[in-house]
């Protein structure tokens, strides 16, 4: 099979929902680094108008009434746990000589909401491909990461389903990233 054939059977697969969203994620990093990529002129693009869509598109999905309840109990939480978060990362890049704009677009990313803070700052702040890429790469990486462990953990550590979510939502960078690890840590927890 082609690799153009493969990448939007894949697309397919992963969007349907037939597979959960630790394993889509998986089979798209063993695919991205095992086959070459065969749009590559079109996804450079692609890939910016496609961040920016699914911001406004995450936006217009959301129930206004449950955002306001949630923001108003989860506020001191979230200011306390960016605050950290920001100061953490920015001393963490220049102990390690990141560059200045990767390590501030990594620190955004982490601290606020991944791929969509770093799509947002990177213009502001003049960002090369190679930053953003870096910085895009990072953020993934921890998602990846964490989508993967934190329903892991959760379980371990005996958690309720509305604890974990505060911590999910406080510790992973990525909103779909947390509904995945939240909706993976409700199997796990049904299965026990």
């Amino acid at each position: 099979m082609d690799s153009k054939k493969t990448f939007f059977a894949g697309a397919i697969v992963a969007a349907s929902g037939m597979i959960s969203p630790p394993l889509a994620l998986l089979a798209g990093i063993v695919y991205g680094f095992s086959v070459p990529r065969p749009y590559r002129a079109e996804g450079h693009s692609l890939a910016k108008f496609l961040l920016q869509a699914s911001v406004i598109g995450l936006g217009f999905g959301m129930n206004l009434h449950e955002v306001i309840h949630a923001g108003r109990s989860g506020f001191v939480y979230t200011s306390i746990s960016i605050t950290f978060a920001i100061a953490l990362g920015l001393l963490l890049g220049k102990i390690t000589n990141i560059a200045p704009r990767a390590a501030f677009l990594i620190t955004c990313g982490t601290a606020i909401c991944g791929g969509s803070a770093i799509a947002a700052l990177a213009p502001i702040t003049d960002a090369n491909e190679e930053e953003i890429a870096m910085s895009l790469g990072t953020v993934f990486t921890l998602n990846a990461v964490a989508l993967l462990a934190f329903p892991l953990i959760g379980w371990t550590l005996h958690l309720t389903q509305n604890q974990f979510g505060l911590r999910a939502a406080l510790a992973i960078h990525d909103t779909s990233s947390v509904v995945g690890a939240a909706a993976r840590y409700e199997v796990v927890t049904k299965l026990n």
